[in-house]
């Protein structure tokens, strides 16, 4: 297989095992972030675009919110690997990068190290940021009993922790953070506007919310 059959054939695998996901890690977010990770790469014709395409295109294919034995599932991925033909070193590197985009009770003690990882990791935030990132939120906290919001208006800005088991306080916990985390210019030139939707989308949330619009 070259590397263009390659990845078709891993995309393909991707879209039959997340049919049935339905809380905003499905096959379309996974499509979302493979375009934005081929979109960053553009810039660096130095990186790996294999390593960045099949890295984006698995990055969830062990995430502890999709299935219930990361390990196992891990396996499974570098089996795939093994199966299309990668090099040990290659897959070693995907790995890698999938590890490091992680987003874990809030922090993932790995870092990306290499381009590819802060590519792919970028590619993962910036679909996390802006429109999109409000209708996953509403999706994922529907999905798990999480209330839209309980707090009083006034208190939003002022003591985030209130917000832990709302959707709207996974805004505060994460979704604000992450254009500070990007490290390509070119995620965080993309991220600007859409973070900038998020701040004006609450400020018209709590207007509602207080029955002042």
């Amino acid at each position: 297989m070259n590397h263009r059959e390659i990845i078709h054939s891993i995309q393909n695998e991707m879209k039959k095992f997340f049919t049935q996901e339905h809380t905003g890690h499905d096959w379309y977010h996974i499509e979302r972030v493979w375009k934005n990770a081929k979109k960053i790469a553009e810039h660096y014709p130095e990186a790996n675009h294999l390593q960045i395409e099949l890295s984006a295109l698995l990055h969830d294919r062990y995430d502890h919110k999709i299935v219930s034995n990361v390990e196992e599932a891990k396996l499974e991925v570098r089996d795939l690997l093994v199966q299309h033909g990668l090099s040990e070193d290659l897959i070693k590197k995907i790995l890698y990068s999938i590890d490091a985009v992680g987003f874990r009770n809030g922090k993932n003690p790995l870092q990306p190290i290499s381009i590819e990882d802060k590519i792919v990791q970028d590619a993962d935030r910036l679909d996390a940021i802006g429109a999109i990132a409000i209708a996953r939120t509403f999706v994922y906290s529907g999905a798990h009993q999480r209330p839209i919001y309980t707090g009083e208006p006034q208190d939003v800005l002022e003591n985030a922790q209130d917000l832990e088991d709302t959707a709207i306080g996974h805004f505060y916990e994460k979704l604000l953070t992450l254009s500070d985390t990007l490290h390509t210019p070119e995620a965080r030139e993309i991220a600007k506007g859409r973070h900038e939707f998020m701040k004006d989308y609450l400020t018209q949330f709590f207007a509602e919310w207080e029955g002042l619009k």
